[in-house]
């Protein structure tokens, strides 16, 4: 028998690994799932109702863990309420409790029950991650009464969301995003929002493509998708891999541009749903077509549409004393000389900058070199083959520049009023006398702006900003509003990001949904890089899990080439390269440079 046994598993190992055959030699290429994407069904969790005679301390708890059931009508949790208090559970559509650790439950009176928490973030309606303070503690007084002999929960007037903790939030729900389109050309813009990860994520998600700008982006990107549109049924049915979107008589006002851009915009966000291969679109159960007989497409890329990308460099700038020279940035140790990147200058290398010139930055092109002098109070330009351009002054207390895509040099100071501005050159004009103009910033007030980064789409700015003391530290994502040509008009209110943190030094982009920033958790804290994406809260802030170690004396953090690409340049002039969560230094040098950075 047990022979028998054997031989029929050996058979049926056999039969498994002859599907496994290898890589398949014939085919088309097709592109492949974002990184992250979730291809298998997730975990399904089934909440259990109130047992007979349970006290009130575990309805309480009962009522709370119900708040992920995988029955997306609640039935189980609405079974712990009072008759009353049913359609005051708002768990669609309210605030979000997001927390950490155990909750704490206290008996107030013979009817009451308070619990507490260690609060991480909240979401909010719109499906905002907000991270919260260390520290924070939030309060929730719930009253009890008894329906047909067993206690019930009344829930406050105001209504009542969910209370997650951080596992059981990332199972109910899923960090997606909306794509936008940038002004003046094809490139996608993502802005990240939270949705409830069930069955009719691709009709919320389509919902939420549909609806109105955010304002923290409205003037920096587009929409494809005509003023009152919506969908014309309340579902979007996923069959054979295709996505059936139907939208009402609104749509047929968009132009055949702002269609393909509609049309590409719905395919890259419901392209995030699993079971989505492809998008169609119809008006009230009409089909509509692209040229060509076209009715569905797989990718925006068939549209001439997607994302900004920039490849990883093998090379950049680095700089020390006078002179600025190629080096390797990539940690790789015992590499034999044969594999490692040309070093020789480059076609428009800038070679020399005097010391006394600091805080350097690279154009998008690689051709030119600002640089602020070292009483802060001026900033020139270098070319490799013209005469140095000194800016006219403009402002005092120059920080770092940042170079954006289409040639705009941008740098924060304070103008002759004593306020802090976000100023912006034309850097590829040949007006020797041209100066800086000052963006409209209204919602900056006393703040300071300690450093930029600009993302490669240009469309958006991260501020590192501070007090008028110094303290406070902020980081906010702004928009970016330009003029026809492309001229920076004015910088939309930020939405803050990295709350987690209270000390913030620099902050740069990685891609375009993620970001890296020094800073600390505390006061008294080593200063660390953190890993965080756009409205998804900073990576191991609250555990060790995806936490970077520390590096004290960082002062500034770029970027080569994605999150394995960061360098950190240190107070000591130690160039450090990630390796893992280390940093081992690879150069001596007061200033890396990366094109736009």
């Amino acid at each position: 028998m047990r022979r028998r046994l054997l031989v029929a598993l050996v058979v049926a190992a056999a039969t498994l690994l002859a599907g496994c055959g290898g890589l398949p030699t014939t085919g088309p290429v097709i592109e492949g799932r974002v990184l992250g994407d979730v291809v298998n069904e997730p975990v399904r969790v089934v909440a259990v109702g109130p047992a007979a005679g349970a006290s009130q301390e575990s309805v309480v708890r009962g009522f709370l863990r119900a708040g992920e059931d995988a029955d997306e009508t609640h039935a189980t949790g609405k079974s712990f309420l009072a008759p009353q208090s049913v359609d005051l559970w708002r768990w669609s559509n309210a605030d979000v409790i997001v927390y950490d650790g155990d909750l704490a439950f206290r008996q107030v009176d013979e009817d009451s029950v308070e619990v507490t928490a260690d609060v991480l973030a909240r979401l909010t309606p719109d499906g905002r991650y907000v991270e919260q303070p260390p520290g924070m503690r939030e309060r929730l007084m719930l009253g009890l009464v008894k329906v047909g002999g067993e206690w019930r929960i009344e829930l406050p007037t105001s209504g009542f969301g969910l209370w997650l903790d951080n596992d059981q939030f990332n199972r109910v729900f899923a960090n997606r995003f909306i794509y936008y389109v940038s002004p003046t050309g094809r490139t996608l813009v993502p802005d990240s929002r939270w949705f409830p990860n069930g069955s009719r994520l691709a009709t919320t998600l389509a919902r939420a493509q549909l609806s109105t700008l955010p304002p923290h982006l409205a003037g920096a990107v587009t929409t494809g998708v005509p003023a009152g549109t919506s969908l014309a049924v309340n579902a979007v049915p996923v069959s054979n891999g295709r996505a059936q979107v139907n939208l009402s008589s609104q749509a047929l006002s968009a132009d055949p541009a702002a269609r393909a851009a509609m049309w590409a915009q719905l395919t890259k966000t419901l392209s995030q749903v699993a079971s989505v291969g492809s998008v169609s679109l119809s008006v009230d159960n009409t089909p509509l077509e692209l040229p060509g007989g076209v009715t569905s497409v797989g990718s925006p890329a068939e549209l001439g549409y997607d994302v900004a990308s920039e490849a990883p460099l093998d090379t950049a700038l680095l700089r020390r004393g006078d002179t600025i020279r190629r080096f390797d940035p990539r940690y790789v140790p015992d590499t034999q000389a044969a594999k490692r990147p040309d070093l020789k200058p480059k076609d428009g290398d800038v070679g020399r900058i005097p010391d006394t010139w600091r805080n350097l930055a690279q154009s998008v092109d690689g051709r030119q070199v600002a640089a602020v002098s070292g009483d802060r109070n001026d900033l020139s330009i270098w070319r490799a083959t013209e005469p140095t351009r000194a800016v006219p002054p403009f402002a005092t207390a120059l920080i770092r520049p940042v170079y954006d895509q289409p040639g705009y040099l941008w740098i924060a100071g304070v103008d002759e009023s004593g306020a802090d501005r976000v100023f912006v050159l034309d850097a590829v004009s040949s007006d020797p006398k041209a100066t800086p103009k000052a963006v409209a910033t209204p919602w900056l007030k006393d703040r300071r702006v300690r450093s930029l980064s600009m993302s490669a789409d240009g469309t958006r700015l991260l501020l590192v900003t501070t007090d008028r003391n110094g303290i406070d530290e902020q980081v906010g994502l702004s928009g970016v509003v330009r003029t026809p040509n492309g001229e920076p008009q004015s910088l939309t209110a930020p939405l803050r990001q990295a709350q987690s943190l209270t000390r913030i030094q620099d902050v740069t982009w990685l891609d375009p949904t993620s970001y890296a920033l020094l800073g600390q958790v505390r006061a008294g804290d080593p200063m660390r890089p953190w890993l965080a994406t756009i409205g998804s809260g900073v990576d191991g802030t609250r555990r060790e899990v995806g936490r970077l170690n520390a590096v004290p004396g960082a002062v500034t953090i770029t970027s080569v080439g994605g999150p394995r690409g960061i360098i950190i340049v240190t107070s000591d002039n130690r160039v450090l390269a990630r390796a893992g969560s280390n940093w081992p230094p690879i150069e001596q040098g007061s200033d890396v440079l990366v094109p736009g950075g």
